[in-house]
């Protein structure tokens, strides 16, 4: 059973956005607009896609046990916030470079839920299998360039949990128009946790892989970079952005992307400095973030009228 999730929303099936439109029609409706020679790039090329809009993630939860619903809910509600935010920073400069289209994007965003209790604690190997089977009964493919089809979303407990204690996302703050893109004031805010993506482009037994023997195709991305990583997958699929291939020699590191650029990260990682850059000036582990917590509610406990 799967599921379109947009606030209180939801749809049941892809061709159903909207039911009465095929995609020929969706194509030749969106470039009968005269505005639409101006559109990003990534609007067009995501909407000439099978699959491809509307667009979002699929998302696969993996945790029940330890997840209660309304966890779950608003782990979602909070996902759903941070691409959002993320998205704004880049509707800015479409907005500044002529493109007038640019709320389709934000209007268009779906993402399709996947919850079964039967996945409960399920692997990304698990999860990779599950996801290509349901892109094939889709007639759809992998390794196309589209977000929701090649990096398929598993939200486990630690990954809900790191979600769920994520600041508020940070939106852009425009100090000066500049040409050919206005100047942003990237203020700092709290820290942010990570989401596992399943790489679907990655296959263990190709003898040409060259990632080693700990990469086991779950890649991390965090909170605030969502949106940049889906605006990216078009340019990972067409080989003009390089990840590199070093892979994982370690157990204790993954693999954390922005899309941009990437490198290994400690596992025990699970809140970092808000950078929009996969490089984080600051990070705790899950411990240190409980320690914290508890040390704060004890000073609070310790203000006079506070009880």
């Amino acid at each position: 059973m799967f599921k379109f999730n947009i606030g209180s929303t939801f749809y049941c099936d892809i061709a159903e956005f909207p039911p009465e439109e095929t995609f020929a029609e969706r194509i030749n409706r969106q470039r009968a607009k005269p505005e639409w020679k101006d559109v990003p790039q990534w609007l067009d090329y995501e909407s000439s896609k099978s699959g491809g809009w509307p667009w979002g993630w699929a998302i696969y939860r993996t945790s029940y046990v330890n997840t209660s619903d309304r966890d779950w809910a608003r782990a979602i509600e909070k996902l759903d916030e941070a691409c959002m935010a993320d998205l704004e920073f880049y509707e800015r400069s479409w907005h500044r470079s002529g493109s007038t289209c640019v709320e389709m994007i934000r209007e268009g965003y779906r993402n399709v839920i996947f919850e079964d209790p039967a996945l409960e604690g399920a692997s990304e190997a698990v999860i990779q299998r599950r996801h290509e089977q349901w892109v094939a009964s889709h007639g759809l493919y992998v390794s196309s360039g589209i977000p929701r089809l090649d990096y398929p979303l598993l939200l486990d407990d630690r990954c809900i949990r790191s979600i769920l204690a994520s600041a508020a996302p940070r939106k852009p703050s425009v100090i000066e128009c500049g040409l050919p893109w206005p100047k942003i004031n990237d203020k700092p805010g709290g820290m942010v946790g990570y989401v596992n993506f399943i790489d679907t482009n990655f296959n263990p037994e190709d003898p040409e892989n060259d990632y080693e023997e700990y990469y086991r195709g779950l890649i991390r991305v965090h909170l605030d970079c969502l949106a940049q990583f889906a605006l990216r997958c078009e340019d990972l699929e067409t080989g003009e952005q390089e990840w590199g291939e070093y892979g994982m020699d370690t157990p204790d590191y993954v693999f954390y992307t922005d899309g941009r650029c990437s490198q290994p990260e400690s596992k025990e990682m699970f809140l970092s400095s808000p950078d929009r850059n996969v490089e984080r000036t600051a990070s705790v582990t899950e411990l240190e973030y409980i320690e914290r917590q508890g040390m704060e509610s004890l000073a609070l406990s310790n203000v006079p009228g506070s009880a």
